[in-house]
């Protein structure tokens, strides 16, 4: 009976393991928005949206006109909102045109 039980909560938290979240950050020259939303966020805005999400992993997808500011603080708002994300991917996006580019 111990054996099936021990099995049982290896196969439940193995699930766990499996069915962890993904939340893809889009890290943009004034903005964030996450996964397929529209919406544009401030940091902190993006800080309450996560907090309202349960993930574990995190892919932040980096607009080339985004400065080092609003990567800096996008990685505050993941540690604030969730500590303990296991993995953040970086991701690069947009044109290198600094035509594109308004304020940075």
């Amino acid at each position: 009976m111990r054996y099936i039980l021990v099995l049982v909560f290896l196969f439940i938290t193995s699930g766990k393991a499996l069915a962890e979240q993904s939340v893809t950050i889009f890290v943009k020259e004034t903005s964030y928005s996450i996964n397929t939303s529209d919406e544009k966020l401030n940091s902190a805005e993006l800080e309450s949206k996560l907090k309202q999400l349960k993930f574990s992993l995190v892919t932040l997808d980096v607009d080339y006109c985004a400065g080092p500011v609003m990567v800096a603080e996008v990685y505050v708002a993941i540690a604030n909102a969730n500590p303990s994300v296991k993995d953040v991917h970086l991701k690069a996006s947009g044109s290198h045109e600094q035509s594109k580019c308004k304020f940075v």
